[in-house]
């Protein structure tokens, strides 16, 4: 069997002035060995036996992880652990595989 990595790009605007980290919720909607969230150079990648609508939460202002509402600390990748800031403007935040993000943060005005 071969896996392709298929990429998804998720626009996110932000309208305030200063850097905001957001908190990400996707559902998985294939079984895959990692997950990948990226933003310019930025990326943090999570190991996990991932499963068919597993339900993965990233808090990056408390650089967490959940899986399935369960705390996953050793799924994050030590060479791709950067929890990211959204930046005033648009942001593409690419993920692999593609799957749907629910992207939430608050607006910092300065």
């Amino acid at each position: 069997m071969r896996w392709i990595e298929m990429a998804q790009k998720n626009e996110v605007y932000v309208n305030g002035t200063v850097p905001a980290s957001p908190m990400i919720t996707s559902v998985l909607k294939e079984g895959i060995p990692y997950v990948e969230y990226s933003l310019a150079d930025e990326k943090l990648r999570l190991h996990h036996p991932f499963k068919v609508n597993d339900v993965v939460t990233v808090d990056f202002s408390k650089r967490k992880v959940w899986i399935n509402g369960r705390l996953q600390m050793e799924a994050i990748d030590l060479v791709y652990a950067d929890f990211f800031q959204l930046r005033p403007g648009k942001n593409e935040i690419k993920t692999i595989p593609a799957m749907q993000l629910e992207v939430t943060y608050t607006e910092r005005w300065l």
